[in-house]
């Protein structure tokens, strides 16, 4: 069997948090990929990194900055992006569960903190 392997720093990743969501409460958070409020940061697991990576380690979940990432590809029945290292906000090794990727819709206005 042929093994992906990355170069330089680059990251692999499994596992992206790209479908229909579920929390605990049984509730059913639709994909809103495609939609304005789908421009978020999304969860991925990583599957290998190259030898010149620091940070992170196969097996980390890392939390990604939109468009951090590659459209993916399929290789052997699993789904694989590349992640952009830099784009990497957050990393546990901890699966995250519950969690409900929410983009600020159209017509919002930020406010400012007092």
């Amino acid at each position: 069997m042929t093994t992906l392997r990355p170069i330089r720093d680059n990251v692999l990743a499994i596992k992206g948090d790209f479908g229909d969501m579920e929390t605990r409460a049984g509730l059913i958070i639709k994909s809103n990929i495609g939609k304005s409020e789908g421009i978020t940061p999304r969860w991925f697991q990583i599957y290998a990194v190259g030898p010149e990576q620091k940070y992170l380690e196969p097996g980390m979940w890392v939390y990604v900055a939109h468009g951090r990432w590659t459209e993916g590809f399929t290789y052997e029945e699993e789904k694989y992006w590349q992640l952009d290292p830099m784009g990497c906000l957050a990393a546990s090794w901890d699966e995250p569960n519950n969690t409900i990727n929410i983009g600020v819709h159209e017509g919002a206005q930020k406010k400012d903190r007092v």
